[in-house]
């Protein structure tokens, strides 16, 4: 994510670059979007608070990125303003020739320089939300309808553009997504993992710019071709992917089940703590069988745009049972790795988030003050990133870090 942030509400937020690997197998072809079916009768409705209680546990297990909180709540607020109805689907109702896909937004944290705004500055913006067109376009070009939305990863933002797009399309969001978390690079994908396709992908920009990607040279090309459309976008770009059926999402376990469940379980101890005047940082621990790590004030956070990332690294000086130590976090869009006095304390695909002592909430990169008291939290990574061929995308060694995954 670049440096220098945007309060725009279309802005597409470090929300994970999930896709790609081989090629397609669906036919070429290419038409509107087909229908939605009509609502599943299992599905389940999410009420405000509902909504409210995903965004902010998704805010948690965002690590610092999957976009803004605020951002997320101003994208809902739109939706709920017109009426529309928001739903959860249980993985166990999903049948075996039902087909769902992803779709998500890619860009950055950071704000495009002001070159790139005048490079583009005479471009014209579409009036379609890229996200739900490029979920519109990938049904029209497979030439069939999904019954529901998977969010590609959890993330205020990114997690509220599955939900808006599902709600405007008129089906529920599965209780899954891709990832447990959010993450910065589309390698760090369950369905890649389980050895699926992801393509081909529907890509639509801010601009209205539409693409069908189907075949890569190799997978990490989806992430490289991707990220170089958002950047030539001001990083605005919505992307649909993973068209898959249930019967291949239960064969394979290419989803991470129940995520959307547990991060509103996350919210809801944090809301009900601070209505009862209780800490909601233990809650949240509570709720997601955390970890307290470190405690303490914010010294520096430098921070630069690196080819479309947002990277950079927290520091914190101890205090209270932390005192005479000092806390280290880096960050690529989310958090990576984390050392104590220089020592790693938490290694990828672990989660690492910080969040405000005062109030509880989590904070996203790289909105931090100096001298801010800070509470370091950390949470389990899903099982399927800590096999071997979880690790191999989403360990020390893919970050480049020459020590071995310890398990938090």
């Amino acid at each position: 994510m670049p440096f220098a942030t945007t309060h725009s509400r279309r802005r597409f937020l470090q929300a994970a670059a999930f896709a790609g690997f081989g090629a397609a197998t669906a036919p070429v072809m290419s038409s509107p979007s087909i229908e939605a079916p009509s609502r599943h009768p299992a599905a389940i409705g999410l009420d405000r608070d509902a909504l409210e209680d995903i965004l902010v546990g998704c805010s948690y297990f965002g690590c610092g990125g999957g976009g803004r909180l605020a951002e997320g709540r101003a994208h809902l607020a739109d939706d709920l303003k017109a009426g529309l109805r928001f739903e959860l689907l249980p993985m166990a109702a999903l049948g075996d020739d039902d087909w769902v896909a992803s779709p998500y937004g890619l860009g950055s944290l950071a704000s495009p320089t002001e070159a790139d705004r005048l490079r583009f500055a005479d471009l014209p913006r579409a009036k379609e939300d890229a996200v739900e067109a490029s979920f519109r376009r990938l049904s029209g070009f497979l030439q069939r309808p999904f019954v529901a939305a998977v969010p590609g990863e959890l993330g205020p933002w990114s997690t509220a553009a599955a939900l808006s797009t599902a709600a405007r399309i008129g089906i529920p969001i599965l209780d899954a997504d891709r990832v447990g978390r959010a993450t910065p690079e589309a390698t760090q994908d369950s369905v890649i993992v389980a050895g699926l396709s992801n393509l081909p992908a529907a890509a639509v920009t801010g601009f209205g710019d539409s693409l069908i990607l189907e075949k890569v040279a190799r997978s990490s090309r989806v992430e490289d071709l991707l990220r170089a459309i958002s950047v030539a976008s001001l990083g605005e770009l919505g992307v649909t992917d993973a068209a898959l059926s249930g019967r291949d999402i239960r064969q394979s376990g290419a989803l991470i089940v129940g995520t959307i469940s547990r991060a509103q379980s996350l919210g809801r101890a944090a809301r009900l703590a601070i209505a009862e005047g209780t800490d909601p940082i233990r809650a949240v621990l509570a709720a997601g069988a955390g970890r307290l790590l470190f405690e303490g004030l914010v010294v520096d956070f430098p921070w630069r745009d690196d080819a479309g990332f947002l990277v950079g690294e927290v520091t914190i000086a101890g205090r209270g049972d932390f005192s005479g130590s000092n806390y280290r976090v880096r960050f690529k869009n989310e958090h990576i790795v984390a050392w104590k006095d220089d020592v790693a304390s938490v290694l990828p695909p672990d989660l690492i988030s910080i969040v405000d002592t005062r109030t509880g909430a989590a904070i996203a990169n790289p909105d931090f003050a100096v001298n801010q008291a800070v509470t370091v939290i950390g949470f389990a990574a899903p099982p399927i990133w800590r096999t071997p061929a979880g690790l191999s995308v989403f360990g020390p060694a893919y970050f480049g870090l020459d020590v071995p995954y310890r398990p938090l």
